[in-house]
């Protein structure tokens, strides 16, 4: 009889180890930027150890690989290359990311794959277009959504092993939601490694008028409330992310002394747990969105120095 038990013990453990195994893994912070070109990869490597990037198309990634000399970590955004336009809703088709990724001459061991504010995506879809999928997505806690995305981590750890899943939401998803279940913990997608949100303003007074305003310190909390319920659950390592702004929209003093500010802050809040998994700006490079033009980080200089002193600080290397 001991002889079974120990037999089932050490099955038990060898499971959690590959269970374990299978999700990324780091102890060290990471540190990265969002590029606009594959060209910025040699710019941010002092500051750096890792680089986000949306690409346009499937090829993008490829190229974007085949200039990561330094083996940089790539975190690349992916949930706009699911998304299914006619019913807001996304799919879990991943092939052509996977090939995209194995054309590459550069081969990366790990990857992470950021899935950027879907929720509110869907949520901007059913307000907009009024897609009933996305509507219904909506009154249904986003399950669809939910399960689309554990099929999507699940391909490409299988494929990549040790790689994993990132998940930014819109701040103003999370304040619906708080809005309209303020006892309920907000929803982020279960089965990520790296949870956190995205607002670019005043730290103490981030949102709209019609979603408030508040400290961004509360948009984090719910954030974190969230990662360590999904944690009691399933631990496997989840850590909140920090996404600060680097960019400007509009010149003025004023607005560069508030992204110092906020970046100071993040860099402060990074060391304040191991549970904070890093610090990822948005955006080193320019950019036109939606008619509106983005000035990034490398041309912003006192932003791009700061940057550079919070990586000597924290002695990032690749």
């Amino acid at each position: 009889m001991m002889k079974q038990i120990v037999a089932l013990v050490a099955i038990l453990w060898m499971t959690s180890i590959h269970a374990e195994a299978d999700y990324f893994h780091r102890d060290s912070k990471i540190f990265g930027t969002v590029l606009t070109d594959s060209s910025q990869i040699n710019e941010v490597i002092p500051h750096t150890n890792a680089f986000g990037f949306a690409p346009n198309t499937i090829d993008d990634i490829t190229e974007y690989l085949n200039r990561n000399d330094s083996r940089l970590l790539p975190v690349i955004s992916i949930s706009h290359l699911l998304l299914n336009s006619e019913t807001g809703l996304y799919r879990h088709n991943v092939n052509s990311i996977i090939q995209a990724i194995e054309k590459a001459d550069i081969h990366n061991h790990e990857f992470l794959f950021l899935i950027d504010e879907p929720l509110w995506i869907i949520r901007s879809t059913c307000k907009e277009k009024n897609q009933p999928a996305a509507c219904n997505e909506i009154t249904n806690n986003y399950a669809k959504t939910l399960a689309t995305f554990r099929k999507v981590g699940k391909l490409l750890r299988q494929r990549f092993p040790g790689s994993g899943i990132m998940h930014i939401e819109s701040w103003a998803e999370l304040a619906i939601q708080k809005q309209q279940r303020p006892h309920n913990h907000v929803i982020m997608l279960d089965d990520a490694e790296f949870l956190g949100f995205d607002c670019y303003g005043d730290i103490d007074s981030c949102g709209s008028h019609e979603y408030g305003y508040r400290n961004q310190i509360e948009y984090g909390t719910w954030v974190w409330d969230a990662m360590l319920a999904l944690e009691s659950r399933k631990p496997i390592n989840r850590k909140l992310f920090l996404v600060p702004g680097s960019f400007l929209m509009d010149e003025g003093p004023n607005d560069i002394d508030r992204l110092l500010k906020q970046l100071g802050f993040y860099a402060w809040v990074l060391q304040a747990s191991d549970k904070i998994g890093g610090f990822g700006t948005f955006l080193w490079g320019d950019m036109i969105e939606n008619g509106k033009y983005f000035t990034g980080a490398r041309n912003i200089r006192s932003v791009a120095d700061f940057l550079a002193n919070i990586a000597e600080y924290y002695n990032v290397k690749n």
